[in-house]
């Protein structure tokens, strides 16, 4: 039986992105001409042809995105994936759906609508859900992928490392001369938040810390909602929050309590969020690379519906610090 070959196929062939070659077979702007005449003689090289859905009506182009709502509340990084996710699906010839899941409807175990009235061709899981309401949605039969959160016994999806995140952000303070490093962010609500914490401690070990140095105070309860922030009676010597909007709280109830950021406190985040460059000072943070993750999502759920047996496996996308004005080094 001949092989099914994919746009990835031929993206592999040439050295391009999938994204390339979705352009140029589709005859969509954004590539060079000789680009698009490689790529076009390639797929026809390669034998080529488009994967016809069954039943092919006017929800065939529809790919699903399922959010839960108390993860969108509490962790603005569900947020700046879905725009790009949604833009990187569009230039695939494909559409997005988002369906947000509230607690009720994933309490209950009821299956999203649009997977219950066969909106969507495909979906892809933005963010952290309960296993059990997982397992229902893997009953709908169709692709689908995670995006942001993946379980440690799961292998199909895209996330960024957050261990490596928390551990680097760990070492840049601890490389700034700081020996007690707060963390704020809730680690039995969010799997994301677990790791980052779980970074952090690692880099403090490494360096001659140990976990006490490292107290964890909660951002949001244990349904999501935020909380106000419990600060202990001997603070840290810098904090580093799970997200910008946390971080930009923080330093306001540092600043009532007379405490200078950074010339007392320093404070760092994740997400690299609005809350990043709205406030004095501005945040150093731990970018996550949304565009990527975003592209990888899309690309590989498609994919996958071109053909079915594709493996999309675990794929890490790593970001970056971004240095602005709110750590300082440790006066001695």
């Amino acid at each position: 039986m001949r092989n099914i070959v994919t746009m990835k196929d031929i993206a592999d062939e040439l050295n391009v992105t999938v994204m390339s070659v979705s352009k140029a077979l589709s005859g969509k702007e954004g590539i060079s001409d000789e680009l698009r005449s490689r790529i076009i003689k390639k797929a026809e090289e390669l034998g080529y042809k488009k994967n016809l859905l069954p039943n092919e009506d006017e929800n065939t182009r529809n790919i699903g995105i399922l959010v839960a709502e108390r993860r969108i509340n509490s962790n603005a990084i569900y947020m700046s994936l879905q725009q790009p996710l949604i833009a990187s699906l569009t230039q695939l010839n494909y559409y997005g759906i988002t369906e947000i899941i509230s607690d009720e409807t994933e309490h209950l175990q009821l299956m999203p609508k649009i997977l219950k009235e066969k909106k969507v061709v495909a979906f892809i899981i933005l963010g952290q859900m309960e296993k059990e309401y997982i397992s229902l949605l893997k009953t709908a039969g169709i692709p689908y992928l995670y995006l942001a959160h993946l379980y440690d016994d799961e292998t199909n999806g895209i996330v960024d490392d957050n261990l490596y995140a928390g551990c680097t952000l760990g070492n840049y303070l601890i490389d700034k001369g700081f020996r007690s490093i707060g963390f704020v962010g809730n680690i039995h609500f969010s799997q994301i938040a677990l790791d980052r914490y779980l970074g952090v401690i690692k880099a403090g070990l490494t360096r001659g810390l140990k976990p006490a140095d490292t107290p964890c105070i909660n951002d949001v309860n244990e349904f999501g909602e935020e909380i106000p922030l419990i600060l202990p009676n001997k603070l840290p010597e810098c904090f580093i929050c799970n997200e910008c909007r946390t971080a930009y709280k923080l330093i306001h109830q540092l600043e009532g309590l007379e405490y200078r950021v950074p010339g007392d406190i320093s404070v760092a985040a994740f997400d690299d969020g609005i809350f990043a460059d709205v406030g004095i000072p501005r945040l150093t943070t731990y970018s996550v690379n949304c565009e990527n993750m975003a592209r990888l999502a899309a690309e590989s759920i498609i994919i996958k519906l071109e053909n079915p047996k594709y493996h999309i496996g675990r794929k890490i996308v790593h970001g970056s610090v971004i240095i602005r004005d709110s750590v300082n080094r440790k006066k001695i």
